[in-house]
Parts: structure tokens; sequence; C-alpha cells
């Protein structure tokens, strides 16, 4: 059902505004009424559209409680139908028919009210209007309020917009009132005057805060009602705390209390030493994020999760700091990665300052041999895993002119890391621990040779492992040089579109020979004349045929090592 519509009764051929609703109540109506109603009427011909009171609301720059308001105030003039509310229907009724007559305002019982209302707001240079007493007094009429507690909430309002106050503010203002329960005279003067008694305190903290041009609205009151009265903050403890943040907004202070209500901290000297150790472990976390390189905007999550918790440990700052800086050298230069390396101190008992120190000592000794091996084998990954073998080998009671060697006849390895493993391992078995005592490799003719490093066996096997490790870095070499040069003749549709065809027509030449012969001639010719166009496009972009094709180094295995018999390869043997 759409959301405004005609009755039965109603001619809805056009548009109409008909005379009588001009005269009859165009005239009482408030001007936001009417508007409601004249688009209300404009979209009764648009019955099958999904409109809505929302999206009437987004077109009128208003609030759908104020739409539902106006087509209620129709309602009593027998005007419209409100069908339903959820969801909102309105029925639009014939004007000739309508029976409803404005609500009767007794003028002379708001006489008083009305001079005290003017008299207020002529203070601050603001006059009432005959339309805005109409609406004074029907809200008057329509809200179970006192008139006299009605004024001393616009008397609040004047005081605090002065001449920028409006009708629509004092009527919100209003609302909220009677929504929290407060009509009478004596119920309204005693929330306004906690308002009053308040604005002191907030202005107080607004000061602790940095905010500036501007004087608390009813969100500032509702904020510091929730601290003082819920939460069971004193007045004094929500200054301090406003002032160790020094500055920010009404928000990061309502976040910040409900932490400390959380943690049971509401005396004031329990709040300033809290607080001040937050503010030190939130510098701590900012520093440690620059040792590990990485960017700390708000630090209450690193501080919760991580920076806290070690501090609680017992690590030194300078600890952490230290840490920090070697993971940042060992590539794990995240909070993840350091909680990770923590977690590992604290359980070893490493905690203290001292031991930390010769933790991070042994470390670094590790990090300088790697550097050296590094600067031998050229480029290696400084990651943990290569990192650990380098414990791992003096574990094995290698010195580092043992590591060193091995790491020299490693070096023309593709893998020289696996490859000093491997030849460490070999000489722990033989119980080769200096270099003098590794053994002279005999040669074939029965001579000696250069001093071993590694078993034969596992030599071979490595051996075997670089050399496949070589034909598979070969063919991807070519590999990758072939979709380069197709991905360039790709960019031109016509050839790409040529490539298609012919993958096509094979599966046709393929179908033509079992099943219709005769049409072969034909499709072979298409065939022709299609290879003919793809060679000439491939001319004109600079492209030779073969280059689509993996160009190998050995043509006989294609970079496998291996022939298609199966026979190795003379490259291979080579």
């Amino acid at each position: 059902m759409a959301f405004c519509s005609f009755s039965k009764d109603t001619d809805n051929t056009y548009t109409l505004v008909e005379n009588k609703f001009i005269t009859k109540y165009l005239t009482v109506a408030d001007g936001f009424a009417v508007k409601v109603y004249l688009y209300g009427l404009y979209l009764c011909q648009n019955t099958d559209s999904d409109f809505s009171i929302a999206s009437m609301a987004e077109v009128l720059k208003t609030e759908e409680e104020k739409i539902a308001e106006a087509f209620a105030f129709w309602e009593d003039y027998d005007l419209v139908q409100i069908l339903s509310k959820q969801p909102f229907t309105v029925q639009y009724l014939p004007v000739s028919a309508a029976v409803g007559r404005p609500k009767k305002v007794h003028y002379e019982q708001y006489a008083d009210f009305n001079k005290e209302l003017q008299r207020k707001l002529q203070r601050v240079g603001k006059f009432v209007s005959a339309g805005d007493y109409l609406k004074y007094m029907h809200f008057l009429q329509e809200n179970d309020i006192q008139p006299q507690a009605f004024l001393l909430i616009a008397e609040y309002c004047i005081n605090k917009q002065g001449e920028a106050v409006s009708p629509s503010y004092i009527f919100n203002k209003a609302k909220k009132l009677i929504r929290g329960g407060f009509v009478t005279y004596q119920q309204i003067e005693k929330e306004l005057s906690n308002y009053n008694a308040h604005e002191g305190d907030l202005t107080a903290v607004f000061s602790a805060l940095s905010i500036y041009q501007r004087t608390p609205d009813d969100g500032d009151y509702a904020l510091y009602k929730k601290w003082t009265e819920t939460l069971g903050f004193t007045k004094n403890a929500v200054l301090a705390t406003a002032k160790k943040q020094k500055r920010g907004t009404m928000t990061s202070l309502d976040l910040t209390l409900d932490d400390l209500s959380e943690k049971g901290k509401f005396d004031t000297d329990e709040i300033e030493t809290y607080l001040t150790d937050r503010e030190n472990l939130a510098n701590l976390t900012f520093r440690i994020g620059r040792k590990l390189g990485a960017k700390v905007s708000n630090p209450v999550a690193y501080i919760d999760e991580y920076t806290e918790k070690w501090y609680t440990y017992g690590f030194e700052e300078s600890s952490l700091l230290d840490i920090a800086l070697f993971c940042l050298k060992t590539a794990r230069g995240d909070f993840d990665s350091m909680n990770a390396v923590v977690e590992k101190l604290f359980a070893e008992g490493i905690v203290s300052k001292e031991s930390v120190k010769e933790f991070l000592k042994a470390k670094n000794d590790e990090l300088k041999l790697f550097t050296k091996i590094q600067e031998i084998c050229g480029s290696l990954r400084k990651n943990a895993t290569n990192l650990s073998l380098i414990r791992t080998w003096r574990d094995w009671k290698f010195n580092d002119e043992m590591i060193l060697e091995a790491a020299k006849r490693s070096a023309t390895s593709s893998s020289p890391i696996p490859y000093m493993n491997k030849i460490l391992s070999d000489w722990k078995r033989g119980g080769v621990y200096a270099v003098k005592d590794i053994p002279e490799t005999t040669t074939q003719n029965g001579g000696t040779g250069a001093k071993s490093f590694v078993n034969p066996l596992v030599e071979a096997v490595n051996a075997k492992s670089d050399r496949e490790r070589y034909y598979a870095q070969l063919r991807e070499k070519a590999q990758t040089r072939a979709e380069k040069f197709i991905a360039k003749a790709n960019g031109n549709s016509r050839f790409k579109e040529i490539t298609s065809e012919l993958s096509k027509m094979e599966l046709s030449l393929a179908k033509a020979e079992m099943f219709d012969p005769q049409t072969l001639p034909l499709l072979n010719e298409q065939k022709r004349s299609l290879l003919a166009e793809r060679k000439t496009l491939l001319s004109e972009m600079g492209i030779d045929e073969t280059e689509l094709l993996p160009q190998f180094t050995c043509k006989k295995c294609s970079d496998t090592g291996f022939l298609p018999s199966g026979a190795a390869c003379n490259c291979y043997k080579n």
C-alpha cells in the first residue's frame, strides 16, 4: 500500500488544492503543517511508488516525528485518516466532506502567560508573533505541563541562548523535560536548578579540557549527571580527571571516567596515581613503537594488551626498549612479535635488567656472526629461523671460526644456510671441531685434494638439489619471458579474437575429419587466413611468433635435464 493515497470517493486526476482548504484551514494551520499536507497531496498521484514517511522527512529536511504530528493535526480536521502508524500510512479525505474544526484555544486563559513570555523575550530583543503565540498555546494544550513551569523553561533557554533563542529550541527543551517526567513548576524548578548548579562545574571541566568558545549544552549536563549520580564520582574527582587529560572532549573524558569506574578508582588520589601510571605507560608505548618502527596512533589498545602486562611482569623500561630494538633488527618489528619474545623471556625467568642485558648481548653476538656469514654468502634473510641456527651450531660446540669455515665452503651453493647445516652436521658426527682436523678429500687418481667439508653422499644429494633448482630457474625465466610477449600481443583485441577463433577451429577440424570430411578444405582455408592475419598483427607489434613460446636454453631437454627417453641430457652431465 502506498504511503499516501486518496479515498475511493476522491477525484485523483489532478493534484488540486480546493478553495475550501485555503479559506477554512490554511489560515489557521502552522506553515509546516500546510507544507506536509500539500506534499502528501502531491504524493497521492504516485500510489505505486515506494515513498515512505522516512523519504518524506528526508525531502522536507525534518524528522519523521514532526511529519506524523502534522498529519495528526490534519486528522483532527477530518482532512486525512492515519490508517497505520507502523508502517506509517495516511489516506486523504475529501475537503468538502470534512466536519472537523480547529481546536478551540481559550486565549483569555493564557493572557498572563503571553504577557510574561513576551516580557522575558523582550529582554533579549525578541518579540512573540501572533503565529508563535498560537504555537505556544497549542503546545500547552497538547502537553501536560503547567504554564508557569513552561515559563521557567523559556527563561532558562533565553538565559542560555540570548538573542539566538527560538521557539523550536524552547519546545525541544520542554519536550525533553516532559519525557523525563518533569511537568510541574516544582519539578522543573528543581531540575533546572541542578542545571544551573552544575554550570560552574562544567565550565571548570571545559577549562581543564581546553574547550573554549562554547557553553554547556543538554548533552554535557546529561554526561555530568551520569558521572556524579550514576557512576558516583565527586565533582572534585571529575575535575581532577579532566585536569590530568589536559586536552580533549567530553566524549574522551566520558571514556576515561568509564574506565576509572570499571577499575574501581573513585578517590581523587587514586585517580591521579592511576592516570599518571597510564600516562607513563602511554609514553613508553610510543617509545617502544618508535623502536619497533611501528606506528602507534592510539596507545590505549596497546597499553591494555601489551605494555601494562609487560610492566606487570617486572620488565624495566630500558629493558623493553632494548628488546624492541632487537626485534626490529631481527625483522620482528611489531607488537605481536615483540610480545612473543617477551613471553619467552618471562617463561625462562629472564626479567631483571641484568639478565635481559645478558640475553640481548648473546643475541647481538649471534647477529654479528650472522652479518659475517652474510658478507661471505651474499644476501641471506635475517629472520628468526636462520638466526636460531646460530644458537644450534653453538650448542653443537662449534666456535665462530668453524661456523665461518662452513660458510666459506657453502658460498657457491644456491642455498647456503641449509648447506652450512649439512656441513656442520657432518663434522659433528665425525667429531671435527677444529679447522686443522677437517679430513682431506681423496682424488680419483689416489692423491689427496682439499680438505673435505661434507660426506660425499650428502654432497651428492645437495648437488642434485642444486641442479634441479638451477633447471627450475631456467624454465621459469623462459616461461616468464614468453608470458610477457603473450600479454603484449593480447593487448590487441583483434589478436585476442583470432587466438580464440583458432582454438575453437581445432575442435571443428577434428569433428569435420570424423563426421563431415567435405568441409575440411573450407575450414583449412579459414585457418590459413586467420594464421596469416595473426602473423601480420604480430609483425605490426614487433613480436616474432617464436617469442610467444618459452625459449629454453637447451633445446633438447627444454631445460629439464632429461631427454624424452628418460636419459640424462648432455647439459645435465656437464
